[in-house]
């Protein structure tokens, strides 16, 4: 295993110079022997000894990061902007999947424990942290959009307000009076939230709210597809409908079609989170992004912060999404738009000379 000491002898300096570089210390080193030393480490493919500077620091440099579901869709987008932050300031993402056994999460946590991790991150739970808080030991944590209802601090989660009022904020500004909504599952933090502030912006547009327009879906396609056919049975049906997800949204497609209406020529449709299905529908789906790789980077970048002791705990941190205008809302920016992958690196469509995206 190649050693701080062969290093130091390759690059023909001390070891406590080499320390000082790769330890990224604040004495002073010029920068060509700086870089005549980290040019040598990646050629010899030095690796620190964690545990040698655990001993040292009395710091892991691994942060435990604990998911309630591995086959979430969202848990592998939160976990990349985590390791976006983390892995350049040195620290390892170590994560657990919890069992859904009775105290399932205080096992996992005891677990992390011993492996002397730095900090703790919950990503997706469904479990009260709060029960947990003790067996922490005083270790800072942070919560990435949590799926239960109540409050807890440290918890990064998305603007669903802001989110929801950009999509129906955008139909209102297109014309429409009468847009419907489908709701998501009653048991989710997220469902409330986003239903509040879709009467929220009927509202302050001036907007009377009719509960005819209000369906209760439980996020899948067939349930979007039946609450638009019980929309389009209404005496005065919707001009538009937003789904709580792109899921509910592509089942109200799917029944505005087979009703032989034309979407968005008959009827509007827009959803949310920016799902592959919003990408991939025909028409494709005009939606708000949910921001999941940018709350896995707050999260981290909090829990850095605490971990240096330059912040303390903080209250809810909400982090705004995009909106993404496609074809499904008629906007003249979205007969253009061509489907865009779920990446952070993804272009932004190109309309033709004079049409641009519309203000959000």
């Amino acid at each position: 295993m190649i050693t701080i000491r062969d290093v130091a002898e390759a690059a023909g300096v001390s070891i406590a110079t080499v320390s000082r570089v790769l330890s990224n210390s604040d004495y002073p080193v010029s920068d060509k022997t700086r870089e005549r030393i980290l040019e040598v480490a990646a050629h010899l493919g030095y690796s620190p000894n964690r545990a040698a500077r655990s001993l040292r620091t009395e710091r892991s440099s691994v942060i435990g990061v604990i998911l309630d579901n591995f086959n979430s869709l969202w848990a592998p987008f939160i976990i990349r902007g985590l390791q976006n932050i983390h892995q350049p300031n040195g620290y390892l993402c170590l994560v657990v999947n919890i069992p859904w056994e009775h105290h399932s999460q205080t096992k996992v946590v005891q677990d992390l424990i011993g492996h002397s991790v730095d900090g703790f991150i919950f990503v997706e739970t469904w479990h009260r942290v709060s029960e947990s808080m003790d067996m922490l030991r005083g270790r800072p944590y942070a919560i990435v959009h949590r799926l239960f209802h109540e409050t807890d601090v440290n918890s990064v989660l998305p603007d669903e307000h802001y989110n929801t009022t950009l999509i129906v904020n955008h139909l209102i500004q297109l014309g429409h009076r009468r847009i419907a909504y489908i709701s998501g599952a009653a048991n989710f933090f997220s469902s409330g939230e986003r239903l509040a502030a879709y009467r929220h912006a009927l509202t302050t547009a001036g907007i009377e709210i009719d509960a005819e327009l209000i369906e209760t879906g439980d996020w899948s396609i067939p349930r979007g597809y039946q609450a638009a056919q019980n929309l389009l049975s209404l005496k005065h049906p919707p001009t538009a409908i937003v789904g709580a997800n792109d899921h509910l949204a592509y089942g109200a497609i799917l029944a505005i079609q087979d009703a032989g209406l034309r979407v968005p020529d008959d009827i509007a449709v827009a959803g949310y989170d920016n799902d592959e299905v919003a990408q991939l529908s025909n028409p494709t789906i005009t939606t708000v992004s949910l921001p999941l790789f940018e709350m896995g980077q707050a999260a981290a970048e909090h829990l850095l912060r605490m971990l240096s002791e330059e912040a303390p705990p903080f209250e809810e941190l909400r982090i705004k999404g995009e909106l993404i205008i496609r074809q499904s809302c008629g906007a003249p920016q979205g007969q253009y738009a061509l489907a865009r992958n779920y990446t952070r690196n993804s272009p932004e469509p190109v309309f033709p000379q004079g049409i641009h995206k519309a203000d959000e």
